[in-house]
């Protein structure tokens, strides 16, 4: 396994870009929304020399609404037998899509 990786996707929600990328940061540059996460804590850095999320949130262009997800996850191992933190990408990826079902209830 390489000790260098990343991972990245998308995926649509209903919430207004705005509204949805407010919900998790008070500081919005509104033309880009996109924030970059730095990870750390036991369980992240006994494995992972850097763990970084980027998150950017972007209307559709649509009469449906709401918006679109991107998200980039890049990480540094430590050793080649560390696996892929796909277990912290998928919690980033249901933290996102709860906080999108709670926007809209």
């Amino acid at each position: 396994m390489a000790l260098h990786g990343d991972s990245s996707g998308e995926f649509d929600i209903k919430s207004p870009a705005e509204k949805f990328f407010k919900s998790f940061t008070d500081d919005i540059t509104k033309e880009k929304r996109t924030v970059a996460l730095s990870l750390s804590g036991n369980l992240v850095s006994d494995s992972y020399k850097t763990f970084k999320a980027t998150i950017t949130v972007s209307p559709k262009d649509d009469e449906a609404g709401g918006s679109c997800v991107v998200w980039t996850v890049e990480f540094e191992k430590f050793h080649h037998d560390v696996e892929d933190p796909v277990w912290i990408i998928d919690i980033l990826i249901n933290y996102l899509k709860e906080t999108d079902e709670n926007l809209n209830t």
